[in-house]
């Protein structure tokens, strides 16, 4: 990606302050005397005089009017600065994220604007009320982002390690005939700030109905007022986060060096964490395991990783190992992992299933998502604890605690459960995300 030039960066960072001045006529002073500036799909402004009015619009509607800018970089030839606008108008908070185009001309100012954001949203918070908007699925992967989504969970995870996040754990009970699960995941953060919950059901047999296992919806209501501002599909969240988790202990725990990747499964979530993983090591070898042979081979073809013939094949010798099947007894054995390897577990979420060796379990330094969550809902954790082979000490660290690996010999793994704070952190990222 080309690098924005020096003076262009100066400029974005004036004009951000110029914003959150008070003054009008300073932020059209950064515009070249013919420029014009064109909001959505409006009429454009032309003339600095024009550019101070629309300032001065803002500054009036609200008189609290902070501007901060929260990326800038060169796409296309163009400049794009990206900005979130906080103030309270007409009695309410308002809380907008957009981001503007520019062209820069030789004089060094903004010879040309096309600024976009969400105005119905905007209206909406606005009037303090009206209709949630709905995010389909198409909607919510066009608006996620892996490398920040991965960020995102890294910050989420932070959060709620340093207890800035209000969540308890999960209630989940089994439900109808094929006994699924339908979980309640409500969780409030005061940063971004957001209040929210994932309804997620789990369902095995939706595979012969050519279904999803898992099924969510993510509701984020007004943090303040508790009106309901989104319904948001979790189906892909819960997809992309879990990944973007993972990614985010490979990066903490798996070798700088680790070059080869082992995973067991060819779903969804197999898919989601190749892509995410590879943002985070340099792989050169990705190997692939499943008791599915077709679902291998389809996963294969299309991602290039190996098909192998068995899970001990993938895991021999490889840096990272992810566990990412519905297996309800351990895939991964002790003697396969060597040392220095990290190990992802995804599945297994309840209590009285577990898809690790126990004896690798306790050779190795195990990281949880949740505490509370492990000890009351995975597997492998809460077996190993009744059957005397370690007890809750055993846990060295939540991964929002940030540890770091400590030898290149050491074994890692991560147990990972899934948190409503992860799902809201996402949520978030989709309700204020450019198209």
């Amino acid at each position: 990606m080309t690098a924005v030039p020096d003076h262009v960066a100066d400029l974005a960072r004036r004009y951000t302050e110029a914003w959150c001045s008070r003054d009008p006529a300073s932020v059209a002073a950064f515009f070249a005397p013919n420029a014009s500036l064109r909001v959505n799909d409006g009429e454009p402004a032309a003339g600095r005089d024009a550019i101070n009015e629309v300032a001065r619009g803002f500054m009036n509607a609200f008189p609290d009017l902070a501007v901060r800018m929260e990326d800038l970089f060169v796409q296309n030839g163009r400049i794009v600065y990206r900005w979130s606008l906080t103030g309270t108008g007409s009695g309410h908070r308002v809380r907008i994220h957009g981001f503007e185009v520019w062209r820069i001309g030789d004089d060094g100012l903004i010879a040309e604007s096309h600024g976009h954001f969400d105005a119905a949203d905007y209206q909406r918070q606005l009037a303090g009320a009206g209709p949630p908007r709905y995010f389909d699925e198409f909607d919510v992967r066009a608006r996620l982002r892996m490398p920040e989504l991965i960020d995102a969970m890294e910050r989420a995870l932070v959060e709620f390690s340093a207890g800035g996040v209000e969540q308890p754990v999960r209630t989940v009970f089994a439900f109808g005939a094929e006994r699924s699960l339908f979980g309640l995941m409500p969780s409030y953060v005061p940063s971004l700030p957001a209040l929210g919950a994932k309804l997620v059901t789990v369902c095995p047999r939706n595979a012969e109905r050519d279904l999803g296992t898992h099924q969510a919806v993510i509701v984020v209501l007004d943090p303040v007022s508790g009106v309901p501002q989104a319904f948001v599909d979790g189906r892909f969240i819960t997809e992309a986060r879990t990944a973007a988790v993972s990614a985010v202990s490979a990066r903490r725990l798996a070798r700088a060096d680790a070059r080869v990747l082992g995973i067991l499964g060819s779903g969804v979530q197999a898919r989601s964490h190749l892509e995410a993983l590879m943002l985070v090591r340099e792989f050169r070898e990705v190997r692939a395991w499943s008791p599915n042979a077709h679902r291998l081979r389809q996963f294969a073809a299309e991602t290039g990783a190996r098909a192998m013939e068995s899970a001990e094949a993938v895991v021999r010798g490889a840096d990272v190992v992810v566990a990412a099947t519905a297996s309800p007894t351990p895939v991964i054995m002790n003697e396969w992992v060597a040392e220095g390897a990290h190990v992802i577990a995804v599945g297994a979420c309840v209590p009285t299933q577990r898809e690790l060796d126990p004896g690798l379990v306790e050779r190795a330094r195990l990281v949880v998502d949740s505490r509370a969550a492990a000890l009351r809902e995975a597997g492998d954790v809460v077996m190993g604890i009744a059957e005397g082979r370690w007890t809750a000490a055993h846990i060295a660290a939540e991964l929002g605690e940030l540890p770091a690996r400590q030898s290149d010999r050491e074994i890692t793994v991560f147990k990972s459960l899934g948190l409503a704070v992860e799902d809201l952190f996402a949520a978030h990222l989709v309700l204020h995300a450019s198209r």
